[in-house]
């Protein structure tokens, strides 16, 4: 049986260099007359040794190092049976030995948009499909702009805000598409504009569905909470898919990236709020757009229900007139 050497990371477990281990003795430290050279301070010049014995068995022996070798168990070793799925810890270094044999997961297919790969939205995955919901985020965006105003120039206000909003698309994934030709030599601008597009898509849809939650439900009480569950996830869902297009990072730091940058913008969109002047204003606070749907499924309170409350508020403000007096 064959074997290979295989360096990990010590923090996520993942392999970064692999070494076929045949032939005579083969050593291990951060000298470079080393047949396995290792950037670890902790790691001596010479620090390990493997050999085979009569029979073809490995073993991994320590040279006399300052911090030897750690085997199974977590304990000081001098010699360490190298085995297949044996791990063992040179300075800081992981370092596993595995069959050549071994089976390896299926390679992941070079689609970083997760729609391209289900069934039935393959087309995602293709440049015309990309640019097509880029098109539709632009229909929605001068739709939703049209909508929303009563006045004569609607039409006009709508166009522009519609421009306005691409010529950004284009800027933000022309950017990401720059930083992926650099590190990863590919462009795939039509697949970061795609992703802009989503998020915006995906924001309309927000606002559609908290309009009529805020219409039908107005004292439901849980803005603040799914705001700041919904601003988390628009920040770290559409940096975690750039950084798959523009990265060759694991998914485990893309996302780790990503809602380290979506904290650090609440944060700041935070600090900035309570840095607003908060002063008295009778304007409504509430959202005031009519929904046209039956008056028999809107949330109402009787006449008399109404008095109470109208009694109550009467009599909280007499007691705090005449506290004042």
């Amino acid at each position: 049986m064959a074997l290979m050497l295989e360096v990990l990371d010590q923090r996520t477990g993942e392999v970064r260099q692999r070494y076929r281990l045949e032939g005579g003795p083969i050593t291990l430290g951060r000298g470079y007359d080393n047949d396995v050279v290792l950037d670890d301070p902790y790691v001596d010049a010479h620090h390990a040794r493997i050999g085979f014995d009569e029979t073809g068995a490995a073993t991994i022996e320590d040279l006399g190092s300052v911090n030897a070798l750690i085997g199974p168990g977590a304990t000081r070793r001098v010699r360490v049976p190298a085995r297949a799925g044996t791990v063992v810890r040179i300075g800081r270094t992981l370092v596993r030995f595995q069959d050549t044999e071994a089976a390896l997961p299926a390679a992941l297919p070079d689609t970083p948009l997760l729609l391209g790969r289900t069934p039935g939205a393959r087309w995602l995955g293709t440049w015309w499909g990309q640019l097509g919901v880029a098109a539709i985020a632009t229909v929605a965006v001068a739709w939703s702009a049209w909508l929303g105003t009563y006045s004569t120039s609607s039409a006009a206000e709508a166009v522009g805000l519609a421009v306005s909003f691409l010529i950004a698309a284009v800027l933000w994934a022309g950017t990401w598409a720059v930083a992926s030709r650099v590190v990863v030599h590919r462009f795939r601008f039509p697949a970061h504009l795609a992703v802009a597009s989503a998020v915006v898509l995906a924001g309309l849809g927000y606002s559609v569905a908290s309009g009529w939650v805020a219409f039908l439900f107005p004292d439901h009480g849980l803005g603040r909470p799914v705001e700041l569950i919904v601003g988390l996830l628009f920040v770290a869902i559409p940096v975690a898919m750039h950084l798959s297009l523009a990265s060759s990072l694991t998914r485990r730091r893309r996302w780790t990236a990503a809602f380290v940058t979506s904290g650090m913008v609440l944060v700041i969109g935070a600090v900035l709020t309570l840095a607003e002047d908060d002063s008295f204003t009778d304007s409504a606070t509430f959202a005031g757009e009519l929904k046209p749907v039956p008056t028999a499924l809107l949330p109402t309170s009787t006449a008399e229900e109404f008095g109470v409350v109208a009694t109550d508020l009467k009599r909280e403000v007499d007691e705090l007139a005449a506290a004042r007096e």
